[in-house]
């Protein structure tokens, strides 16, 4: 029996309708330089790592494009239909014929490192992230394989104005790490700033030789580059991480030994790469 309504079922199909005429119609207007149209090979071709620009619209057709497969793709999965295997939807297929789709990793080989999405949000003039995703995908494949695995999504966050460093919600992660651009007379980047509320909001800043300097009435962390990496890779992705891993069977005593889901996260951390000094958190 089908799943579904029949009002479901005729949307999907005046949906899918127009999605072709649209999709045929982009092709015309510039298949070469389409963002959309690119978008699509890219994903036909394994890639599932986007800037934020990327999937983002320039124009109103685009823009179309990307909301009528949002809808086809949410229909679908209500009435069981699901994608090809490389993502691409049966209408997209005569857009992306001549890609040779990359080898899908095999899930169940615990030796292959898990497949999570990378995101970097758009950067601010004057700005830079200190860490790749080459950089994340790294200290991924450093934890244990049902570590790691907790993590679906790993986004680089240009927030500047924030009380934390990173955060968790159910597998994805968002690290704010993006640091304006500290340059000598010559204009060479020498280092990075970011603003911070007051000193709690930065507790291991120092212990990862960062320091702190005031511009006006504006508090801000300021950081050589590799320490400001080393901070964002085995402190701040680690400690959300071990969110992830609090809630995996078996650690429940864990938690409750240590007192609190942030403290076990911490000591995880700490764990992982140690600085030297004393943990503000941990009292050691």
């Amino acid at each position: 029996m089908a799943k579904g309504s029949a009002r479901d079922w005729a949307q999907l199909d005046a949906f899918a309708a127009e999605y072709r005429e649209r999709l045929a119609g982009e092709k015309k207007r510039d298949a070469k330089r389409s963002q959309y149209l690119e978008f699509l090979r890219l994903l036909a071709s394994g890639v599932d790592d986007f800037f934020a620009d990327e999937v983002k619209a320039r124009d109103d057709d685009t823009r179309r494009l990307f909301a009528l497969r949002g809808k086809i793709l949410a229909l679908r999965d209500k009435l069981g239909e699901t994608p090809d295997a490389d993502g691409v939807l049966p209408d997209e297929r005569p857009y992306v014929a001549k890609v040779t789709p990359k080898p899908k990793p095999d899930a169940a080989d615990p030796a292959k490192p898990p497949k999570v999405r990378l995101f970097a949000d758009v950067l601010p003039a004057n700005h830079l992230y200190p860490v790749t995703f080459a950089d994340v995908r790294e200290t991924l494949a450093s934890l244990p394989p049902e570590h790691a695995a907790v993590v679906r999504e790993v986004r680089l966050s240009n927030q500047k104005r924030t009380g934390s460093d990173a955060d968790w919600l159910e597998g994805e992660i968002r690290l704010h790490c993006v640091l304006e651009a500290v340059k000598d007379e010559a204009g060479t980047v020498t280092g990075g700033r970011r603003l911070v509320g007051r000193r709690e909001d930065s507790l291991d800043t120092e212990r990862f030789c960062g320091r702190f300097a005031w511009d006006g009435n504006k508090l801000y962390a300021l950081w050589n580059i590799e320490d400001y990496k080393t901070f964002v890779l085995k402190r701040a992705l680690i400690h959300e991480i071990a969110h992830g891993i609090a809630e995996l069977p078996g650690y429940a005593a864990q938690v409750r030994s240590v007192g609190s889901v942030e403290k076990f996260c911490e000591q995880y951390a700490e764990n992982y790469y140690r600085p030297a000094g004393k943990s503000v958190r941990l009292g050691f």
